[in-house]
């Protein structure tokens, strides 16, 4: 068998940056897409960035169908599973999410024990250890925690991601295979956005570039460094330390306008544009009946998060990247692309 990848939703942020690792670390990958015709675009983003594609390929796969999961895992040594649902408006129907995200992580997973796969990553999320009532501030989350999807301020993004990451663990236990999982939990996911393809971390930050914050919610989230999240899929897979764990991946804990701060600094021809105060919380409140995108701020406004990730960094045997460099890597590709 060779040391071949079934690589989920490839064409995405952060799936991009998984397969860079990857193929620069000489494994053959099969990505999965929705669509075939974002396949083109994908390959001439990866060849852009002096990437080989010749150990690379392409399968068409629906999370939502079973059709073809069984063949495409057939002969993969190993599985790591990026795809899933993160749009930036939310939906009033908080389960709406769930079906791509539960059941495409079960087919997934079920279509790799059926094949023999060794090792599965699954790309999770620190959405799935914090939200939860009655928390202190500032408040502490851990690898043992877990949001609850019960809560009903908690949004679709938050539920799918929780019900999807606690479906893989249920599955792999009973199969008597959790050591042959390891989940990768991140914070607000920023760095170099390689392409025009949008995604909820880009679109945060090109709004704030294009001045649509005139001032910023009091919220705060661990930032990770996308190249950090694709190394730490990587490093996990032949880690028999990391089987059996979720890993916080990510650094310092920032504020909206502390990102907005960084990217004033760094990029003098937008700092006007950037908002200089912060916003009541009861007018970002307001603003979340106007703007959906607003409703998974507001249960963690004017709250602070501490973790340690250390342990993650000690497992992994690498030192994550500071906050301020993902902010600006992502801030500096949007000006780039000319989005912003």
């Amino acid at each position: 068998m060779s040391d071949k990848v079934l690589l989920t939703g490839i064409s995405g942020f952060v799936a991009k940056h998984v397969a860079i690792e990857l193929l620069n670390s000489g494994f053959e990958v099969l990505g999965t897409v929705r669509n075939k015709n974002s396949i083109e675009q994908t390959k001439k983003t990866l060849e852009e960035n002096n990437v080989s594609t010749e150990k690379l390929s392409f399968v068409e796969l629906d999370l939502l169908k079973d059709e073809g999961w069984n063949e495409a895992a057939k002969g993969c040594k190993y599985i790591i599973h990026v795809a899933s649902p993160f749009p930036f408006k939310v939906s009033n129907d908080r389960e709406s999410l769930t079906p791509a995200a539960k059941d495409g992580t079960l087919r997934v997973l079920n279509a790799g024990i059926n094949a023999g796969v060794e090792h599965f990553v699954k790309t999770s999320s620190i959405v799935c250890m914090f939200r939860k009532p009655n928390r202190t501030n500032p408040y502490t989350f851990g690898e043992n925690d877990w949001t609850d999807v019960e809560w009903n301020k908690t949004t679709d993004y938050f539920v799918s991601k929780t019900r999807a990451e606690k479906a893989a663990w249920d599955l792999m236990e009973r199969k008597g295979l959790k050591n042959n999982l390891t989940c990768i939990n991140p914070g607000f996911v920023l760095g170099d956005f390689l392409n025009e393809k949008s995604c909820t971390s880009m679109e945060y930050i090109k709004q704030l570039l294009q001045g649509k914050f005139p001032a910023a919610p009091k919220f705060s989230v661990m930032i990770s460094h996308v190249k950090d999240i694709a190394r730490a899929h990587v490093l996990s897979l032949a880690n028999k330390r990391a089987g059996g764990r979720r890993l916080i991946v990510g650094s310092e804990v920032r504020s909206i306008l502390e990102l907005s701060k960084i990217m004033a600094e760094n990029l003098p021809s937008h700092a006007k544009k950037l908002p200089k105060k912060e916003l009541p919380n009861f007018m970002v409140k307001i603003l979340s009946y106007i703007d959906t995108s607003a409703k998974n701020l507001v249960p963690d406004l004017g709250l602070t998060m501490q973790t340690d990730q250390t342990y993650a960094e000690e497992i992994l045997q690498m030192k994550f990247l500071p906050s301020e460099t993902a902010v600006i890597d992502a801030a500096k590709s949007v000006v780039r692309l000319k989005l912003a």
